[in-house]
């Protein structure tokens, strides 16, 4: 057949209602190729294109004006029919991507065992595109299986159970399908997600692509493929024993599975032909599904990016949003992240060594929520697990993408999304703290001793001592109180790997995590 869709035109596939029909594929011949939407076997909409110098083809079809189904979607070549999707339906259409906390599947987290068997039938619809860090054949086959699935009880477990629990709040609040391409690849860094020519435009991007380099040059192709081979023999036993453990508890969370055999196998040898190479997701999962038509993104990512990146990740942050945005043809498309929640490996902390990198981290998260348009960042400082990368909470991180979703793309105005954020730091006896955000009454839902309340004071030398924490009176200011700093000159909260994270609004969403310059005193302008 000379015209082959994407893999993503498939039965039962949602598209975004409200906004053009984007129809994509490739074509061998220089050939007419029309698509038509249809509906109860009316033509609601066509369109047609020749192909272009590469052989790749975009049909644009006319919006239509409210969610529902079913439609047909007919591709034609030279007025002969070549191919036919059914069961189609408008609806809302989110990519959730990122790493292994956005890939980790719902049947192995938190209370999955007690909510699956109760979920019935949804109005959720999921599409997975294949992890592959190489075009290949074994890419291409794997793209011609995927398949679009209803979501019930019988099916949900393998979704991303961030992505679930974001959905099933949004199906609660809208009248449509709810339509979730899952675009994951585990262990990835920043870098993996744009174009090389995207990481080449700044400083930044360019560090990433020189360390890559780096590390891939300490092994000799031949010692590369040697060390690859080992890799993925051991990968492969460690997979065939986990699928044994996953039939008798298909339940088992990752801290249990660890528990019960043992660490998967990781890292992997970096050499240049490593899935995990600058620009590979890009190339061979994002743009395989570009610019299919979406409502907005929901993104977990960044763990891996700690190890040596954290000051670079900000910058390259934005150049990847800028060119998603780009590659879906929106230049305002709505981008909903989740800051790193708390971790720590049981080494560093039985050494009572924490290097920083992931307070740093989640600082420059939040510096692009708030520098870039149409960029939000859910607060789950709160959700980390000791000694775990992959928390098996996974109901709070969906629920937070879920609630800034409602209020800042679908504009439910009573919506309580925004956490706990500061305004202002002033010093006098100690330090008074102003915080804003939604429905905010704060609450310290912990004890109010140094120990635990998750502030920190330092003076001009930068050392750092716990400090007790109050709410007053009003219900939006924190007084904090250090006798060991006379002179306050800096302040933070939640500013460290892992620890505690009393401080929460009334509606239960966490503070955001700061480090800030005192610069006033009370009273003073």
């Amino acid at each position: 057949m000379a015209i082959k869709l994407n893999g993503i035109f498939k039965d039962k596939m949602v598209f975004q209602w409200g906004a053009e029909l984007r129809v994509f594929g490739y074509c061998d011949k220089t050939c007419v190729i029309r698509a038509s939407l249809i509906k109860a076997g009316d033509v609601v909409s066509t369109g047609t294109c020749g192909t272009e110098q590469d052989g790749s083809f975009l049909i644009c079809l006319e919006p239509v004006d409210e969610p529902g189904g079913p439609y047909e979607i007919k591709v034609f070549e030279d007025d002969i029919e070549v191919s036919k999707i059914s069961d189609v339906y408008a609806g809302e259409v989110w990519l959730a991507a990122g790493g292994g906390n956005m890939d980790y599947p719902l049947t192995r987290s938190e209370f999955a065992k007690f909510i699956i068997p109760k979920i019935g039938d949804t109005e959720i619809r999921f599409y997975r595109v294949p992890s592959f860090g190489h075009l290949n054949e074994a890419q291409a086959k794997a793209e011609a299986e995927t398949e679009w699935i209803d979501i019930n009880s019988d099916t949900c477990g393998a979704m991303s159970a961030v992505a679930f629990y974001f959905a099933r709040e949004l199906e609660s609040r809208l009248d449509a399908k709810i339509g979730i391409i899952q675009c994951c690849a585990t262990r990835s860094t920043i870098d993996n997600w744009q174009s090389v020519e995207s990481l080449l435009s700044t400083k930044e991007g360019r560090q990433y692509i020189k360390d890559f380099d780096d590390a891939a040059s300490e092994l000799t192709p031949e010692e590369y493929d040697k060390a690859d081979a080992e890799y993925k023999e051991k990968y492969a036993e460690y997979n065939k024993v986990l699928a044994e453990a996953l039939k008798e508890n298909p339940y088992l969370t990752y801290p249990e599975a660890d528990a019960k055999l043992g660490p998967a196998p990781w890292p992997a040898p970096v050499g240049h032909k490593s899935a995990r190479h600058p620009g590979s997701a890009f190339e061979c999962m994002i743009l395989r599904i570009a610019p299919y038509t979406l409502r907005g993104v929901i993104f977990y990512q960044g763990e891996a990016d700690t190890d040596g990146h954290q000051s670079e990740y900000g910058h390259v942050f934005e150049t990847m949003i800028k060119e998603w945005r780009d590659v879906f043809f929106d230049d305002q498309l709505p981008f909903i992240f989740c800051q790193l929640p708390m971790y720590i490996s049981k080494d560093r902390k039985y050494m009572g060594f924490d290097d920083m990198s992931w307070p740093l981290l989640r600082e420059q998260q939040q510096i692009v929520a708030i520098d870039m348009p149409n960029v939000y960042m859910a607060v789950i400082v709160d959700c980390g697990e000791f000694n775990n990368l992959f928390p098996s909470d996974k109901k709070t991180p969906g629920d937070r993408l879920a609630l800034l979703a409602e209020k800042f793309v679908y504009g439910f105005e009573k919506v309580d999304a925004v956490s706990p954020f500061i305004i202002d730091a002033r010093r006098g006896e100690g330090v008074e703290i102003t915080f804003g955000g939604d429905y905010l009454l704060l609450n310290l839902t912990a004890g109010f001793g140094p120990d635990d309340s998750g502030f920190e004071v330092a003076g001009e030398d930068g050392q750092f001592f716990p400090a007790e924490a109050n709410v007053d009176f009003d219900g939006k200011t924190i007084l904090l109180s250090c006798p060991l700093v006379e002179f306050p000159s800096k302040v933070r909260y939640a500013f460290f790997s892992y620890g505690p994270t009393p401080l929460h609004a009334q509606n239960g969403l966490t503070a955001t995590p700061f480090q800030v310059r005192i610069d006033k005193d009370l009273g003073g302008a």
